[in-house]
Order: C-alpha cells, then sequence, then structure tokens
C-alpha cells in the first residue's frame, strides 16, 4: 500500500510534518511526501503543462519527501503516473494552514485539489485543513497543528479500518482553532457563499487604476453545514461526490433538450 502526502504550503509547513507523522504511525513505512518546493496557496487544480518539473528528494526536521516544482496537482500526477506507476492508494492532502470550508474556498484551494485529482484518477484521498487565527505565525502554528495529533490519528485509523464511505469520492476535513483530546466530530454538508465578495479600486503613482479582489465572512451561515459547525469548536468532515451533480440532474437535463 502506498499512501501518498501531499499539501499546498510546502514542505517545510508544520502541518505537513504533523499528517506526515500521523499517517506514518497508522499505515506504517509505505507513506511517502510528494509537495511543491515552495507555498501553492489558492493554486487550485492548475497543472503545469507549459515547462519541465524537477522533482528533488531531501529531507527537512527529520521528515524524508521529494519535493516539485510545480503545484500540488503535479505532485500527485507525477507521484501516480510516474514514481510508483498508478499505484498509489491513498492521498492525503494537508494539514492546510486555514480552513477550507464552503464551496468558494474549496474550489480555489490547492489542497483540495490534490485531492480532487487524486479522486479524478480513482484514488481515494482525504483533504485536511486546520482554521488558525488571523496572522498566527511560526511557532503558534507548530503548537495548533500538534493540538490536533491525537484526533488526526483517530480519523486515519478510522479510514484505514473502514476506508470512504461509500459515494465518496473526498473527505473534506477541517480541525477547529481550539483542539481537546474529545473534540466532536460533524459529519455536515459543504455551505455555499460564505464571503461577501468585494472589489477595491485604487490608483497606483504612476496614475493607473488597479483592484484588489476580497471578501469578509458572512454572519449568518447555514447552521446544516461546515463553517458555522467548524466555528463552535467542532472537527467537521464532509463527505464529497465529484459526480453529484450528474445523478441528480440527468433525467431533467434530457427533458429539457430533448
Amino acid at each position: 500500500m502506498v499512501v501518498l502526502v501531499t499539501n499546498d504550503d510546502g514542505y517545510k509547513a508544520a502541518g505537513l510534518r504533523e499528517l506526515y507523522r500521523a499517517a506514518r504511525l497508522v499505515f506504517g513505512k509505505n507513506v511517502v511526501a510528494v509537495v511543491p518546493d515552495t507555498p501553492q496557496s489558492s493554486s487550485g487544480m492548475s497543472f503545469t503543462f507549459h515547462k519541465p518539473l524537477r522533482v528533488v528528494k531531501t529531507s527537512y526536521e527529520g521528515m524524508q519527501c521529494f519535493t516539485v516544482s510545480g503545484t500540488p496537482a503535479d505532485c500527485v500526477f507525477i507521484a501516480n503516473y510516474h514514481m510508483f506507476k498508478g499505484g498509489v492508494d491513498l492521498v492525503l492532502s494537508g494539514i492546510n494552514e486555514g480552513m477550507n470550508a464552503g464551496l468558494e474556498t474549496m474550489y480555489s484551494s490547492g489542497t483540495i485539489s490534490a485531492a480532487m485529482f487524486a479522486a479524478i484518477s480513482e484514488i481515494p484521498s482525504v483533504a485536511l485543513s486546520k482554521n488558525i487565527p488571523k496572522n498566527a505565525k511560526g511557532e503558534y502554528i507548530k503548537k495548533s497543528m500538534k493540538a490536533s495529533f491525537n484526533r488526526l490519528v483517530f480519523i486515519l485509523n478510522r479510514i484505514k479500518k473502514f476506508g470512504l464511505p461509500e459515494g465518496s469520492d473526498i473527505l473534506n476535513i477541517n480541525f477547529p482553532i481550539y483542539m481537546r483530546r474529545n473534540t466532536p466530530i460533524k459529519i455536515v454538508k459543504t455551505d455555499s457563499m460564505v464571503f461577501e465578495d468585494k472589489v477595491i479600486k485604487k490608483m497606483d503613482p504612476l496614475g493607473r487604476h488597479y483592484y484588489w479582489l476580497y471578501g469578509t465572512l458572512k454572519k449568518n451561515l447555514d447552521k446544516e453545514a461546515d463553517l458555522y459547525s467548524l466555528f463552535r469548536g467542532n472537527i467537521t468532515i464532509t463527505p464529497i461526490r465529484l459526480s453529484e451533480s450528474e445523478y441528480t440532474a440527468l433525467e431533467k437535463a434530457r427533458k429539457v433538450f430533448s
């Protein structure tokens, strides 16, 4: 069994080391880390088809890994179709420094996109993220990631024993800011629009306009969805099925276009 660990924060990320350590504890020696050589946050499922990639074997704080000069999706691509020749059995992506809840973050996230490409390649996959305070740095992030370790091991052991739930291609898992040994796990749906999106228009010193895109979280969140539960201190797990829209909409679409 080959378990591939990857992320979008690069090989120096504290969350990657905790995920790698937990995966080795649960799955044994056949865990390998293949990660971007630089941070690739919000890269989505982009691939590097326009230039060559470099793969370098390295070690960082005791973790052996391969770095790729590309995106998280590139890492899964090159691991599954070259390094292990279609032999990857499970992909674990994370632990991302910041939550990935709600559709807006889900489809832009490099962390989740690595898991999505794995699922498209028919590999069970799990995306893991950690909600952390804004502007958190260094030692705080390390301690925050370590605090999630025990519950992470529990979750990975359940996946090892039972596999992904039937009908799921991906599990999207988010850890809250504050963790306890018995932090509750909630199975929830994905929220949709969770940001009040805005565009700021300004002028540079040469008199040319530029635009800054950003968003602030909405106040009224869906109480049945991931963000609401995550903000109340729960671990959230959302099963994702990539082709769900096809199953639910095929017959209606046939009637419309017949």
